[in-house]
């Protein structure tokens, strides 16, 4: 039998135990029951396999609540009511008109959660008890896109299946002998003129040589072409060339304009001449005499210009030596 120090002991060991406990539920479970939560619907009309209840609704990639209910519908069998409640504080006013739900997968265990989205600010907050739209779901994309591939893989079975009717195995047996004979006939074609096909290749290795051996001349001709164009030689030519088109230009404003006076002064001696033996031959024949002697002089003075021309031609453009000093 125990004694009343051992009853005493076992006493505040129970006391300490229901203390702690206490204090357990109140600091870990009571922090979240005496948080104040929203209780919101979703409804879909696809399948939630995987969702369970506790799983987690999360805004914006982090968790604002649970599922606290999943149930069928009363008035209509083919849909799903999930109920979820959403932590006041960690989710204010951020439930809008707008606001969407879907369902989104946990990596590769199989589970899903809710995921909220959307909402505007321009839109209402959306009063706790209403119901959040159900969005469109990855998988439900999924399936509806696997369906339609399913239908086309079908359709491709068949479109096959048609094509390798009997029909066609002949038409593509027909096709494949008319192809082998093709070949052979091209084989044997290129057998029998293998030398010809030889001959020609070596024709064109020959031209492209030839073709090379111009290319490398019309270089080597442009090289030169340019050294000549661009030398020294060629600007020197060119200078001398300016010289002398100067030189012939003062020639022509010098002694050829000179020359040409004077012979317009004989010229006009010849004129005063002429005027002269008129009136000698009306006055006397002293007067006549004199106006022969200046008629003789006269011509000896053209005849003495005509061999000057004669005998150096050059002096039209540069003139004599006694006209230039």
């Amino acid at each position: 039998m125990a004694t009343r120090a051992q009853q005493i002991r076992l006493g505040i060991f129970f006391l300490v135990s229901l203390a702690v406990l206490a204090l357990f539920f109140i600091v870990v479970a009571g922090s979240h029951l005496l948080h104040q939560r929203d209780t919101y619907y979703i409804e879909s009309n696809s399948p939630v396999s995987g969702l369970n209840k506790g799983a987690n609704v999360k805004y914006l990639g982090f968790s604002v609540g649970r599922v606290e209910d999943i149930a069928i519908a009363q008035d209509n069998l083919a849909t799903v009511v999930i109920e979820i409640s959403i932590e006041r504080r960690l989710a204010e006013n951020a439930i809008r008109t707008d606001t969407q739900a879907r369902m989104s997968s946990l990596g590769l265990t199989g589970l899903k959660s809710i995921e909220l989205f959307g909402g505007s600010d321009d839109a209402p907050v959306l009063p706790p008890g209403s119901t959040i739209v159900a969005g469109e779901t990855f998988f439900s994309s999924m399936q509806e896109r696997a369906e339609v591939i399913s239908a086309k893989v079908e359709q491709t079975i068949d479109n096959l299946n048609a094509l390798l009717s009997s029909d066609n195995q002949r038409t593509f047996n027909e096709l494949l002998n008319n192809a082998g004979n093709l070949l052979a006939t091209a084989n044997a074609l290129v057998e029998d003129n293998r030398a010809a096909f030889d001959e020609t290749a070596a024709n064109m290795v020959a031209a492209s040589r030839s073709l090379a051996q111009a290319s490398a001349t019309v270089a080597t001709t442009t090289d030169s072409l340019h050294v000549l164009l661009v030398g020294a030689k060629l600007q020197q030519t060119v200078d001398d060339l300016q010289a002398t088109m100067h030189k012939l230009r003062q020639q022509m404003d010098g002694p050829v304009p000179l020359l040409i006076a004077r012979m317009d002064t004989v010229i006009t001696h010849i004129d005063q001449t002429f005027v002269g033996i008129d009136q000698t031959v009306g006055a006397s024949r002293q007067n006549l005499l004199r106006a022969m002697q200046e008629l003789e002089e006269t011509l000896q003075n053209i005849r003495e210009t005509t061999e000057l021309i004669r005998e150096n031609p050059a002096v039209l453009i540069r003139g004599s030596s006694s006209e230039a000093q």
